[in-house]
């Protein structure tokens, strides 16, 4: 079974593409216009795409453009379909011209799937996990002696105030590293799994936020969502986890950040903009990989968490212009 994602602005087509695709056993999911199929692709990461050409907000042949230039999405086969163009475009896979016969799409269904890149299996899971518990454990020792120790000459106090505050700051950023170490080692491995409830979403998100409006008060905070309420199935601890992540980048660079829920019938979309320097194209690609462009495990364990809701993390900055990271949720 893969998962397919069909794109078309006319309901009657696209149910009938959707239906041929679900009678050939497989899951589909479904986009009414080309911005919400490039979308849900970045969210969803379907194993072939299928998308007329004449479709608002973006064309299908610029969607096909859009995904071949994307450096996850870029191998997945797309087949465009269209009643005006007389060759279909480089980007797609394969071209069928409107009208076409059902038998014609399902063979071309049949063989984009055969052809379609399949991700690597993961090697050293176990072992991977494994370490992951015994850096844990081992750190769990040393680091409740030394919260003693600095308990202790705080409660003395004998010892530099100054020094001791930046020691306990270091000990608080040894501690998170320890558990998200532990994390990733578990999300690396497979082994996490996340438990969906309906639940409003602006809630958790208006409650996290006012956690750290307290812990961060020399930050200026900006919340936009809608007045009612956003239904959608997550895991509550788990996306609190998502949005530390993305809360936390965005606060290293101080000034306003920016927070703002938006929903379709399709999708959820959380944004954290900040105002800092922005990412380069370099860090940029290397983003949501462990530690990098200098993010420690965070943005990793948020996007492997969305991933785990059938969703993702996206990024949109430049250079002078801050940064926007959004986390985007199917509502199904």
């Amino acid at each position: 079974m893969s998962l397919v994602l069909v794109a078309d602005d006319e309901p009657a087509v696209l149910e009938v593409l959707s239906q041929v695709v679900e009678d050939l056993g497989h899951d589909v999911i479904q986009a009414r216009d080309g911005e919400e199929a490039w979308n849900l692709a970045r969210t969803r990461r379907p194993n072939l795409v299928v998308t007329d050409h004449m479709m608002p907000r973006l064309s299908g042949v610029d969607l096909c453009r859009k995904l071949k230039g994307d450096e996850v999405l870029g191998r997945v086969p797309i087949i465009l379909l269209s009643a005006v163009l007389p060759h279909g475009a480089p980007e797609a896979h394969a071209f069928l011209h409107k009208p076409f016969e059902i038998t014609d799409f399902e063979t071309l269904i049949r063989k984009a799937l055969e052809e379609a890149p399949r991700p690597k299996p993961l090697e050293g899971a176990s072992a991977m996990e494994a370490l992951g518990d015994w850096v844990a454990k081992g750190f769990e020792g040393p680091l409740e002696t030394a919260r003693a120790q600095v308990e202790r000459l705080r409660a003395e106090g004998t010892a530099d105030g100054g020094a001791l505050e930046t020691l306990g700051a270091q000990l608080k950023t040894l501690e998170a590293l320890t558990k998200d170490f532990h994390e990733a080692a578990h999300l690396a491995a497979r082994t996490v799994v996340v438990v969906p409830v309906v639940a409003d979403v602006s809630v958790l998100l208006r409650q996290k936020l006012e956690k750290w409006e307290q812990c961060h008060p020399e930050v200026v905070w900006e919340l936009r969502m809608p007045a009612a309420p956003v239904e959608t199935r997550f895991d509550p601890q788990r996306l609190r986890r998502v949005l530390d992540g993305l809360l936390g980048h965005a606060v290293r660079h101080g000034g306003t950040v920016r927070v703002e829920l938006e929903c379709s019938p399709s999708l959820v979309t959380i944004r954290v903009k900040d105002a800092g320097p922005g990412i380069s194209d370099e860090e940029l690609r290397h983003l949501f990989e462990p530690f990098g462009a200098g993010a420690g495990l965070g943005l990793y364990i948020a996007s492997e968490l969305a991933r785990l809701h059938g969703g993702g993390l996206s990024v949109e900055s430049k250079k002078g212009q801050g940064t926007a990271l959004s986390v985007m949720l199917p509502r199904s």
